[in-house]
C-alpha cells in the first residue's frame, strides 16, 4: 500500500501542529518525510538547554517526542541532511541510530533514508547498516538534485553507486524506494525538470524498485519573489505537481508525489527577520495563491493578518472552514477571533496544503482511472 502523498516537512512546531490537526482520513493517506533540524545555539536560550549537560541528546529526544506525538500516519521517513553525516551525540552514538530508536517508540513504520551523495562517509554507512529494521520495511534512497542533474548522466557511476548501496545494505531493489529530490526548483523550468526525470526513469526502469517518489519545492525563499508588491496578491506555479502529472501515466513503477509543503527547501531557520512580511500561502490547483502584507516591524505587526485573511476568505479560492483546520483558522482570523505569529501561520498554511494536495492527487488519479476504464 503506497501513500498518496509524501510531504517533506521540517520537524518543527509549526509542522507538528499542522499534522496533529489533520483529519484522520488525510493522516492515513500520507507518509510525512521529516527533516530533523540541527541544534542552533542562541544568546537567549530555553531553560532546558541552558541547564542541559548533553544538549545534542536532549535536543534530539525532545524533537523525537514531539514528532511521535504529532504524527498520526502509519508510516513516515526521517533524514539528517542538515547534520554532518558523521555526527554523534554526547554518548558516542551516531545520531541516526539514536533517532531511529527514539522514533521507533511511535509504533509506526519508519522508512530508513539513505543519502545517495552521503554513502561514501564510513560513519554514515556503519550507522545505517547497524539500524535494527523490521523485516518487510522498505528503505528509501534519496537522490539529491546535483546527483540527478550531473551524476546520473555518467550512467555507469550512477548505477554503480545505487547497486553498491543496495548490496552493502543486503537488500534487493524490491525493498527500496527511490526519491528523486530536486529540492529548490524556483529557477528551474518544468521542461528541464521533465528532461531530467525522463532520463533517470529510463535508467531506473531496469530495476524492480518498490516505487519512485518525485519531489521539489517551488515556493521562493523570499516573499518578493512570489508577490512583487506589498499589500497585494499573486500566484506561484507549483512546478513539482506538473512534473509528477507528466509522468504518472507512463511510468513502469508506481510514481508517488512529494513536495516541500509551503516552505522553500533552502529557507534558513532561526533567523530573526524584523523586515519579514505578513503573508498567507494558500494552495490551489497547480498553484499557490499568495496574499502579501507588509514588514512586520511597521505599524500593527501581526494584526495585518486579520486583513490578509479577509482578502483570502473573500477570494474565489477559499474553500470554507469545513475543508481543513487551517481554513477554519483563516476564517477565524478574518473575524479577528484569533491572530498568531509565524509559527502559527506555518501550521495553518501547511494543514490546508496537505489536505488540499491529498484531495488533488486523489481526484487526479480518479479521473485517470475513469479514462482508462472508458477506453476498454
Amino acid at each position: 500500500m503506497y501513500p498518496t502523498y509524501v510531504p517533506i516537512l521540517k520537524a518543527k512546531k509549526g509542522e507538528f501542529t499542522a499534522l496533529k490537526k489533520l483529519k484522520a482520513a488525510y493522516s492515513e493517506k500520507i507518509a510525512p518525510f521529516f527533516e530533523i533540524p540541527i541544534l542552533v545555539r542562541k544568546q537567549k536560550e530555553p531553560k532546558w538547554l541552558v541547564e542541559s549537560t548533553q544538549p545534542l541528546t536532549d535536543h534530539l529526544q525532545r524533537t523525537a517526542k514531539k514528532l511521535v506525538s504529532s504524527c498520526q500516519s502509519n508510516a513516515f521517513f526521517f533524514d539528517i541532511t542538515q547534520w554532518k553525516p558523521d555526527s554523534y551525540i554526547e554518548t558516542g552514538e551516531h545520531i541516526l541510530s539514536y533517532l531511529h530508536k527514539e522514533l521507533s517508540k511511535s509504533g509506526a513504520i519508519i522508512h530508513p533514508v539513505v543519502g545517495f551523495d552521503r554513502w561514501d562517509i564510513l560513519d554514515y554507512q556503519i550507522a545505517l547498516k547497524n539500524l535494527n529494521i523490521p523485516d518487510g520495511t522498505n528503505y528509501c534512497i534519496r537522490i539529491d538534485s546535483s546527483s540527478i542533474i550531473d551524476d546520473s548522466y555518467d550512467v555507469d557511476y550512477f548505477t554503480g553507486t545505487l547497486e553498491k548501496i543496495i548490496g552493502d545494505l543486503g537488500l534487493s531493489s524490491k525493498e527500496v524506494m527511490i526519491m528523486l529530490d530536486f529540492d529548490d526548483i524556483t529557477n528551474k523550468s518544468i521542461e528541464s525538470l521533465n528532461d531530467h526525470v525522463k532520463h533517470v526513469l529510463n535508467i531506473l526502469s531496469d530495476y524492480e524498485f518498490s516505487c519512485i517518489i518525485i519531489s521539489g519545492g517551488s515556493f521562493p525563499a523570499f516573499i518578493n519573489k512570489a508577490v512583487k508588491d506589498e499589500n497585494s496578491s499573486d500566484y506561484v506555479t507549483r512546478r513539482e505537481i506538473h512534473v509528477w502529472k507528466s509522468f504518472v501515466d507512463d511510468s513502469k513503477l508506481p510514481l508517488i508525489f512529494s513536495d516541500y509543503g509551503i516552505r522553500n527547501p533552502k529557507a534558513k531557520d532561526d533567523i530573526i527577520a524584523p523586515n519579514a512580511n505578513g503573508k498567507i500561502r494558500y494552495t490551489i490547483e497547480d498553484k499557490f495563491f499568495v496574499v502579501r502584507g507588509y514588514a512586520k516591524n511597521k505599524d500593527e505587526e501581526y494584526k495585518q493578518l486579520h486583513g490578509l485573511s479577509e482578502i483570502l476568505v473573500k477570494s474565489p479560492h477559499y474553500l470554507g472552514p469545513e475543508f481543513s483546520w487551517g481554513d477554519e483558522c483563516i476564517l477565524a482570523c478574518s473575524k479577528k477571533e484569533i491572530l498568531g505569529g509565524n509559527t502559527e501561520w506555518v501550521s495553518h498554511d501547511t494543514n490546508h496544503h496537505i489536505t488540499y494536495v491529498v484531495e488533488e492527487i486523489t481526484e487526479f488519479n480518479r479521473v485517470r482511472a475513469a479514462k482508462k476504464t472508458a477506453t476498454f
